[in-house]
């Protein structure tokens, strides 16, 4: 899950940010089906995930121990598989992630269960997963002979969500969507970048409901487009008021149900640090804004770019899929980091250029049906706590 997250960073916060836009009839389409996708109460979703990985002009010592690495990264396949169901407010959650992994020569498949439950008194979260056979093999010899391993952070004295008021956290999950929903839909209507949405027309797609017919939407950037696309963002969200109070409102909830020590204290010195932010919003900018000119010189985007691509249909996102072409000359990044340093003496010499291609498609279905999601019977014969890995004793 974490990799699938990490591999589309980018094109996932770059989707976030363009569908956020009702300045177009196209744009208005993506963010009112976005929306209802964050409102729905059971889907599944189908990721597939390929990456082309190059990388040339370094030391020949680096370029060697690079070139096997590609070797494992070209041509590998991440298939993601994500069942879930939940509650009207989302405080009661349950989810099956079926995650293979094809590198060469080598299948990995992880499956992985996660029942979350905020809706009594006590919180209950536990997370299992079917520990690979590859992975045994590292595991100390009173675990190596389990099928599963189970996360229950709710259940140890050490665990993080001890430190947090409940009541407080239950509120916050009831509330915070509806508010949520509020602001992006009002800020849409304020957040018009230079984006050009294509209606590609009405195409049949075969989903796992079936044949539906569904309206094509397609969104691509160069690397300058990209680059736009980055200082407007940011320009725009920084300069908008209702913005700058989401934030600051998002932020008191979440110290509000954390018990940070001397709370008090902590809640004042956030009002006065935002408070200081507000005020030096000019100067903030200013240096952004400097920086993005400095960046024109350093390649992020490939000749492809980037695309998004959106099947709308029924209202819903049927389909996701996108690329993009990242492009890294190593000589430029430590040039562009040195002048933001305002480093004067010689700079450490950078070489080397690095280009991936990162291709992902998500077929979505079952959108507000209930799915069977049966987490598997766990009991000290077939599975092992974290908490009793993490309790062994270290060698020295």
């Amino acid at each position: 899950m974490k990799a699938h997250k990490k591999s589309i960073w980018v094109a996932s916060v770059v989707t976030l940010l363009l569908v956020v836009t009702g300045c177009s009839p196209n744009q208005q389409e993506i963010f009112t089906a976005s929306m209802k996708m964050q409102a729905a109460k059971s889907m599944q979703a189908h990721t597939t995930m390929t990456f082309q990985l190059s990388c040339s002009d370094f030391d020949p010592a680096v370029q060697a121990q690079i070139d096997q690495a590609t070797l494992f990264v070209n041509n590998a396949k991440v298939d993601l598989n994500v069942k879930t169901n939940a509650n009207e407010q989302k405080t009661a959650v349950q989810s099956q992630i079926d995650m293979n992994l094809a590198l060469q020569g080598m299948n990995i498949s992880v499956p992985v269960w996660a029942d979350a439950d905020l809706t009594g008194n006590t919180p209950k979260i536990t997370e299992i997963i079917k520990v690979p056979q590859l992975a045994k093999t590292t595991l100390p010899p009173q675990f190596a002979s389990k099928d599963y391993m189970v996360i229950s952070p709710t259940t140890t004295s050490t665990s993080p969500l001890n430190s947090i008021d409940m009541n407080q956290l239950m509120n916050f999950s009831k509330t915070f969507q509806e508010t949520e929903t509020n602001f992006l839909t009002s800020y849409s209507q304020r957040f018009n970048p230079k984006v050009n949405v294509i209606d590609n027309g009405i195409q049949n797609l075969q989903t796992d409901d079936g044949v539906k017919s569904a309206r094509m939407y397609e969104i691509t950037l160069n690397d300058a487009q990209f680059k736009d696309f980055i200082r407007y963002t940011v320009n725009n969200f920084v300069q908008d008021q209702e913005a700058m109070n989401f934030v600051k409102t998002f932020m008191d909830s979440v110290l509000g149900f954390s018990q940070v020590p001397d709370k008090a204290k902590t809640l004042s010195d956030f009002d006065q640090a935002f408070s200081e932010f507000n005020t030096n919003r000019p100067q903030f900018l200013a240096n952004f804004n400097t920086a993005m000119d400095q960046l024109n010189d350093v390649t992020i985007l490939g000749d492809k770019g980037l695309d998004l691509q959106y099947a709308i249909s029924g209202g819903y996102v049927a389909q996701k899929s996108g690329s993009i072409d990242l492009k890294v000359n190593l000589a430029q990044i430590n040039a562009f980091v040195n002048n933001l340093n305002g480093q004067s003496s010689a700079p450490v010499e950078a070489k080397g250029n690095i280009n991936l291609t990162v291709k992902f498609t998500t077929d979505i279905s079952s959108v507000n049906i209930p799915l069977s999601i049966q987490l598997p019977t766990v009991n000290s014969d077939n599975s092992f706590n974290t908490t009793d890995l993490m309790s062994l004793p270290t060698s020295k």
